[in-house]
């Protein structure tokens, strides 16, 4: 009498290590690598963003030697309170920015955004820190743009 299980359990792992090897492992390359993991960002030139209007070109300097230029695609106000903005930079690969200023009830003025690509391996994102200081922190794309498959 033959036993079978050992053929069955060589073809099973066939099939799953076929399986494995059929997802998409490329690595992206790392766009900002040669910059710091934080940067930080003044108010003052974040307020430029909004006062270009679209299709202008421009120049945003912030800390760290770190200048994303680029044109600004849209410039909208969406909400009495909220205005948006997007530049799309042709020096990092047509990275764009997007970028929300936000008008707080008590009338302070509040930034959120992202610079990002999905074709590279790292953005920034921008965040307060506990000083109340708006700083590019580095983040990994893939997280924060999930890739969605539909088989």
């Amino acid at each position: 009498m033959k036993h079978y299980a050992p053929y069955a359990l060589s073809l099973l792992l066939c099939v799953i290590s076929t399986t494995g090897f059929s997802q998409d492992n490329t690595a992206k390359p790392k766009q900002f690598s040669s910059f710091p993991t934080v940067i930080d960002c003044s108010q003052t030139e974040l307020s430029r963003i909004f006062t270009a209007p679209q299709g202008q070109y421009i120049n945003l300097q912030f800390a760290s030697n770190f200048n994303f230029s680029g044109t600004v695609t849209s410039n909208i106000v969406k909400y009495a309170n909220l205005q948006s903005a997007i530049i799309k930079s042709p020096d990092f690969s047509n990275t764009i920015f997007s970028v929300s200023k936000i008008l707080n009830e008590d009338g302070t003025v509040s930034f959120t955004g992202r610079i990002i690509n999905k074709n590279y391996f790292d953005g920034f994102e921008l965040k307060k820190n506990l000083a109340g200081n708006y700083q590019l922190v580095k983040i990994e794309t893939d997280r924060v743009i999930p890739d969605c498959f539909i088989h």
